[in-house]
């Protein structure tokens, strides 16, 4: 590709940027090092309310400055890409604002969407109306990791699956849809959430407990854990004729196969079969690659703004169960494939 897409992101904090300056860290894991990287695009643009931080970032990335307001920067080096990467409550006002620039063509915005379905809707609809390729960063959909496991769950490998149970920390909203979109791209959609916990009514982004019942009667379970105490991230898929067990926030696969047991003769068990490759290595330089093939292809992203408010949509219904202590119908999203 021999033209490259002007680049902005708004918010400098880890996600944004910061990331990128951790030594722990190996990998592209913000969007400004994603747009660093990515053969296709130029980043020309960083934004934060916080003036140090954004002239901290300007510089980390050899701009001659960075902007405090959305608008000046979308004005003064007209990005076509942006990527939002705001505290959750803004990300629905600072989408708004951007999506009015003449010169945007796609934008990346970090989980949740918005923090209603409402808004996300009105979002969406506003993108769509203007030409702009909307794409949420539901990360483990651009790992070469988990389109492994999707493969080998499309391929039956697993037989029929049994259960999915999964543990997570910070917010329904938060990391609770990261969970959602992950159970939806792997297994399918959900009918009925109920959800329970003892902080429901604490904050707007409680970490509650929820049961899913997906298309076609199987069940999954994810429970909440206290961020204070560690950070957790796990997915697990049981079939007749296997297991795989996503930990470590994504970083390790483990992949399960059923063979005879080696304690008790004429028993079938579950036995470890070679590790698969884990990790989120590079999947935002994936994500903006994606966006802007569907900008130049007119698709849709691999995570598009429909997806996005498929998962908002099973939190929203989780927050609802939580409050009135009863079942939520989640009604399909018209248009919205897994």
């Amino acid at each position: 590709m021999s033209y490259r897409m002007r680049a902005g992101v708004v918010g400098c904090g880890k996600i944004g940027s910061e990331f990128s300056d951790d030594p722990l860290i190996a990998g592209i894991y913000s969007h400004a090092g994603a747009y660093a990287a990515s053969g296709r695009t130029d980043l020309v643009g960083v934004c934060d309310s916080d003036a140090a931080r954004a002239a901290r970032c300007a510089e980390r990335w050899g701009l001659k400055r960075g902007h405090t307001r959305v608008g000046a920067m979308l004005e003064e080096v007209r990005p076509e890409v942006v990527s939002v990467c705001t505290p959750n409550e803004t990300h629905g006002a600072v989408l708004e604002e951007i999506l009015e620039s003449p010169h945007i063509r796609g934008v990346l915005v970090e989980k949740p969407l918005a923090l209603r379905t409402s808004e996300a809707m009105t979002l969406l609809a506003k993108a769509r109306d203007r030409d702009v390729r909307l794409a949420v960063n539901y990360s483990r959909r651009y790992a070469a990791s988990h389109r492994e496991v999707k493969e080998l769950l499309d391929a039956g490998a697993l037989g029929t699956l049994q259960a999915i149970t999964g543990l997570y920390v910070r917010g329904v909203l938060h990391n609770g849809t990261h969970w959602f979109d992950l159970v939806r791209w792997l297994v399918g959609e959900v009918e009925e959430v109920r959800a329970s916990g003892r902080d429901e009514a604490a904050t707007e982004d409680p970490t509650l407990d929820v049961d899913l019942a997906l298309v076609g009667g199987l069940r999954a379970t994810l429970r909440g854990c206290q961020a204070d105490a560690f950070s957790i991230f796990e997915m697990d898929l049981i079939g007749t004729e296997g297991r795989i067990r996503l930990s470590d926030s994504g970083h390790r696969i483990e992949r399960f196969v059923v063979g005879g047991s080696p304690h008790y003769s004429g028993y079938r068990a579950l036995r470890a079969a070679e590790p698969m490759s884990g990790g989120l290595a590079d999947v935002l330089v994936n994500a903006v690659d994606d966006l802007t093939i569907a900008i130049e292809r007119g698709r849709e992203p691999v995570c598009s703004g429909d997806n996005g408010v498929a998962a908002l949509r099973v939190a929203e219904a989780a927050l609802q169960s939580a409050r009135e202590g009863s079942t939520v119908m989640v009604a399909p999203l018209v248009g919205a494939k897994p």
